[in-house]
């Protein structure tokens, strides 16, 4: 595992987080100018800023479209049943719209902690995607926006079975018209699991039929969840933990290089624990870059893709376990990592934050007395001045 530590001083945070005065910010670059490459280094850094979901909400997943609109869903409402709601925030704004209901059927979502709640995605055509589910007996529930508008369409039941899941679906989709949803599931111990999906090759107006896309044997660790991402030329990954002989709890990526037609099951990270860690994963796109970030035995990392014997690990004192990593990564490469501080499952911890270079080199790091929720985690997304915010 790889990192080092950060420069002195290096709190890459947006002006406005850093109480910005004009006049105290031009001496402060001319007195950098004077450093040379130092200058350079300072004021290419890209800002972060820290924003808060709507009051009571828990487990954010946002996404941007191409006007700078950010889509945020969450959750609400008590662990064994609840409402997923949708609000969004305009370009250089700062407040979010009034919440709609994702969930056409009321109290139709879980949220026991941060491998529950929805997962969202926007295609190419500006139309939101969104998945969830029921865990006994199992449902895995889908809905999309209505064309041109926030609200959603009556949501549908993609799959369902007698047994129950624990962890929730994830959706990604691609500029051409693919929809792909992901879930693990399997009536016997974790290591008789496997990962599944169901695609549309239409913007969702159909589905075809389940089916396992994991390799046989790996099994799938039953209370940790799974992140999805499409991209051009039919590119699809998954990441997601494995339960070989229910002891071998590896974090892996599926790869599809033919629009899901086929998968190759590639190992992330191992960890050899006899029982479920509860344990999340995202993974971030950019032009030519894939970031998969992910938790092994409480430390966090992330990695490229196509360099997973390569991870970053943000160094710095652990006192607590690190969990519920996220990551966003922008047009240059630059990659902000984000996550929880702290014990017990469903605890959120303290939000802490750390930004690479492309390299993988720390520009700066930023940790706070922000508590997340109970329940919940963050969630980062680069806006079109490759600029970073995260949710909590």
């Amino acid at each position: 595992m790889t990192g080092s530590e950060p420069r002195s001083g290096a709190g890459a945070v947006s002006a406005r987080s850093r109480g910005f005065r004009p006049g105290v910010l031009v001496l402060t670059a001319a007195a950098v100018l004077a450093a040379g490459w130092l200058a350079v280094d300072f004021l290419d850094r890209p800002g972060v800023e820290v924003a808060r979901i709507p009051e009571g909400g828990r487990m954010p997943r946002a996404v941007i479209d191409p006007a700078g609109t950010v889509h945020t869903i969450y959750f609400e409402g008590v662990m064994s049943g609840g409402d997923l709601l949708h609000v969004s925030r305009a370009a250089g704004g700062s407040g979010w719209t009034d919440p709609v209901r994702v969930n056409s059927d009321r109290r139709s979502a879980i949220g026991m902690g941060p491998m529950d709640g929805g997962h969202v995605a926007l295609d190419g055509a500006g139309r939101l995607h969104a998945v969830w589910f029921q865990t006994n007996p199992a449902r895995i529930y889908y809905a999309r926006s209505v064309p041109g508008g926030a609200a959603f369409e009556p949501q549908r039941t993609l799959w369902q079975a007698d047994h129950r899941i624990e962890a929730a679906p994830s959706v990604a989709a691609g500029g051409d018209g693919g929809v792909y949803v992901f879930w693990h599931a399997g009536a016997g111990q974790d290591a008789d699991r496997a990962v599944y999906m169901t695609a549309s090759d239409d913007g969702g107006d159909t589905f075809d039929t389940a089916r396992r896309v994991s390799k046989a044997g790996e099994g799938a660790c039953g209370c940790c969840n799974l992140a999805a991402l499409a991209g051009g030329s039919g590119t699809v990954h998954v990441s997601y933990r494995s339960a070989r002989e229910n002891v071998r709890r590896d974090q892996r990526l599926l790869v599809s290089e033919d629009a899901g037609r086929t998968f190759e099951d590639r190992p992330i990270d191992e960890w050899e624990i006899g029982a479920c860690p509860v344990t999340t994963t995202t993974l971030s796109t950019a032009p030519d870059v894939v970031r998969v970030a992910w938790e092994t035995d409480g430390r966090v990392f992330y990695a490229p893709v196509d360099r997973l014997d390569a991870p970053v690990e943000p160094d710095g004192e652990i006192r607590f376990r690190r969990k519920n990593p996220v990551v966003a990564v922008n047009s240059r490469g630059d990659t902000l990592l984000a996550w929880g501080d702290g014990s017990g499952l469903r605890a959120g911890g303290t939000l802490h934050w750390r930004l690479f270079d492309a390299g993988g080199h720390p520009l700066g790091e930023q940790g706070s007395d922000t508590s997340v929720p109970s329940g919940s985690a963050p969630w980062a997304i680069v806006k079109p001045d490759d600029s970073f915010l995260l949710l909590f």
